[in-house]
């Protein structure tokens, strides 16, 4: 169960632990001295996810996001800027185009894809973006290794924060790192301040509910004629419905993401099923039973009409993002409807003025909640 105190603290060292990265600047040339590199003024080195001393520059002008496909929105998120986000992964920029983003900071649609084609990352096109610094994700140690031959300065970045797979400390990593190298904390410490209390709020609801009180629930990571491919435990939709008043019905067999079968799912039978927006799969697909070769109809959640789709704000709700508290919200309310009613119209407006400072009309928030399909094509 994601409890409370769990999550205070995996909050607390994901801080601590990136408040310790320090900010080496010098005042004097760049010149190696008993081993140790000397930055200028112009200078910094920063220690990315993977533990690494980066040296960037002093001002930060211009960033590519590239197998880490939230982080552009980080950027965003924690600087309240888009203007230097000159580069993305196309997956990101499907998910940017259909997202509230794109209204609030539509420079974020300039951003260039080039470099990125069927999934492989071209160094000679990101070389021509010419990136101030470079996020990837940090496993992909082939690209990092490639870009930094390249004299791209380059920022790995860990898909999940390894004490629990939490999204809420997860992102908040993200933000205190990107809050470093963009030299700017107030987004990261009210991010945290928020998402925890909201948690708070909600835990006290589902503290006490039983293993029978709790509905067992499947996030479908993706779902296509070729492939059906859960989530489990050590991934966010665990996390995300422990905190919100599910039984994980993958958990127990399940670590990470994994494909699986119709069997599979007839043997778990879910109460409800959420459809991420890695997928272009619709609740309606399910319902109708237009997949090929697959046969939903006895499915529980199918039956009582009780598949979700993920809703898209800032950026997709399932893996970390800005609006993580809304998430929580939004979840609880569908996983536990006897003890949460949340008004998300009004929850997401005011969450957006107050976070964002940004006004959401009704039918803005219509298209976070029922997202279109486009969003999970690349």
């Amino acid at each position: 169960m994601f409890r409370r105190k769990a999550m205070l603290t995996t909050l607390a060292l994901a801080a601590m632990a990136l408040a310790a990265c320090s900010d080496k600047e010098g005042t004097t040339p760049a010149i190696e001295t008993g081993g140790e590199i000397q930055t200028t003024v112009e200078e910094k080195i920063i220690i990315d996810q993977a533990g690494t001393e980066v040296t960037i520059p002093g001002e930060v002008n211009s960033i590519v996001s590239g197998g880490i496909l939230p982080y552009f929105h980080t950027w965003y998120v924690a600087t309240n800027s888009a203007k230097e986000i000159v580069g993305m992964h196309p997956n990101s920029y499907n998910a940017a185009e259909n997202s509230i983003l794109a209204k609030m900071a539509p420079e974020i649609l300039n951003a260039d894809t080039s470099f990125v084609k069927n999934g492989e990352m071209n160094v000679e096109e990101l070389l021509n973006i010419k990136p101030d610094v470079y996020f990837e994700l940090s496993t992909d140690e082939k690209s990092i290794e490639a870009t930094r031959k390249a004299g791209i300065n380059t920022v790995a970045i860990k898909a999940i924060d390894e004490a629990a797979a939490e999204p809420l400390a997860t992102f908040n990593s993200w933000l205190q790192l990107t809050g470093e190298i963009a030299n700017t904390t107030d987004r990261a410490d009210k991010f945290i301040e928020v998402g925890t209390a909201v948690q708070e709020e909600i835990y006290e609801k589902i503290g006490d509910l039983t293993k029978e009180q709790k509905p067992n629930a499947l996030m479908m990571y993706q779902l296509s004629e070729q492939a059906i491919t859960v989530g489990g435990k050590n991934f966010f939709g665990n996390q995300w419905l422990n905190a919100t008043g599910a039984n994980d019905v993958a958990e127990d067999e399940v670590t990470g993401r994994k494909d699986i079968n119709m069997e599979q799912i007839y043997e778990w039978n879910p109460d409800i099923i959420y459809l991420t927006n890695f997928t272009p799969i619709q609740p309606e697909d399910l319902y109708n039973n237009t997949i090929p070769g697959q046969d939903w109809s006895s499915v529980d959640a199918v039956k009582n009409k009780q598949v979700y789709k993920i809703p898209l704000g800032i950026y997709r709700w399932f893996p970390p993002s800005g609006d993580a508290p809304l998430m929580l919200k939004w979840l609880a309310n569908n996983n536990q409807p006897e003890l949460f009613n949340y008004d998300m119209n009004a929850e997401i407006k005011s969450y957006y003025k107050d976070f964002y400072d940004f006004d959401v009309t009704d039918e803005e928030v219509e298209q976070i909640l029922h997202p279109s399909s486009d969003a999970a094509k690349y």
